[in-house]
């Protein structure tokens, strides 16, 4: 059976919220929660990316507890990332590297399409976390026509920037479908509104899961925009990887066939069902894949009127 695939960081946060509060040593990394975004709705699913030593008590208890092969894992350093993670009032959050320090930290947690090319093979979609590097988006454009899977780029924050515009633009020359939020979508396009933002996405010729924060998100097609409201839980305790996750989930409904509503709305059950608790969803079983569903399902009678 064809394989879903992620890229992007594990790592573990210090994470200090709007309020003051903080938590220490939390699962996280973009690569991650988007695993865990598809790991919610599929067992045929693994990551692509580096880890430490430390992976084996920091990590590996989630990982294996959750059935999650190691394939595409790359053992190279001596500890996995750590971050210290800063939210503010709007949404936005700053991070810097408490290991490694300084700016081999970006190159510490990169993937690379070399280490994707063993498992091209069997993947019937890639969904990737990842700076907009034109060099490399082309070697996935090569591995992507001759294998047939299809590709999510959800680019990092720091990378959606107007001074980026034109690599980004480079990059998604060679994916199916991408990935910004609010914030990030007026920094790259130079725009101040949510609506100039559609416009100028509908601009690019590809689809995108386009997140508007707590109001909720759309699934942007080229000729029209879908919205789903904001999807909430009974605690809604932390929002750290919700836009990960969203859209990695969005992602593999596109790739299983649902149309532009349901993408939408299975991102945002996800997106609800990741801000349960203090990092990544803890046990995704039978149980929480069928309360997931059956979410989705009713969300879409609802929102289609059937």
């Amino acid at each position: 059976m064809k394989k879903y695939a992620v890229t992007g960081a594990i790592i573990l946060n210090d994470i200090r919220y709007t309020d003051g509060s903080t938590k220490e040593g939390l699962l996280g990394g973009g690569g991650l929660y988007a695993l865990s975004g598809i790991r919610l709705w599929t067992d045929d699913c693994l990551m692509v990316g580096n880890i430490g030593e430390d992976f084996e008590t920091l990590i590996a208890p989630w990982w294996d507890g959750n059935h999650i092969p190691r394939t595409g894992l790359n053992l190279c350093h001596k500890h996995c990332g750590y971050n210290q993670v800063n939210y503010e009032p709007d949404g936005r959050f700053n991070e810097h590297s408490i290991y490694p320090e300084g700016d081999s930290h970006s190159m510490y947690l990169v993937s690379h399409p070399e280490q994707i090319e063993p498992l091209a093979g069997d993947l019937k979609g890639l969904s990737m976390v990842a700076n907009a590097n034109p060099v490399e988006f082309r070697k996935i454009g090569r591995m992507r026509e001759k294998y047939g899977f299809k590709v999510m780029l959800e680019v990092n924050s720091h990378h959606c920037k107007a001074e980026d515009y034109e690599n980004v633009m480079a990059c998604l020359e060679y994916v199916d479908i991408f990935s910004v939020n609010l914030p990030e979508a007026k920094d790259l396009f130079s725009l101040d509104t949510e609506e100039a933002c559609i416009a100028a996405i509908q601009r690019t010729g590809k689809p995108c899961f386009f997140r508007v924060g707590t109001k909720g998100s759309y699934m942007v097609m080229p000729d029209k925009a879908w919205f789903v409201p904001i999807v909430r839980g009974k605690h809604d305790i932390d929002p750290t990887g919700c836009g990960n996750s969203s859209t990695a989930a969005a992602f593999y409904a596109m790739c299983e066939g649902e149309d532009p509503l349901m993408c939408a709305i299975m991102g945002n059950v996800t997106s609800c069902l990741n801000a349960q608790q203090f990092g990544p969803m803890p046990v995704m079983d039978a149980a929480l894949r069928q309360k997931a569903r059956r979410m989705a399902e009713d969300l879409y009678r609802q929102y289609s009127g059937q």
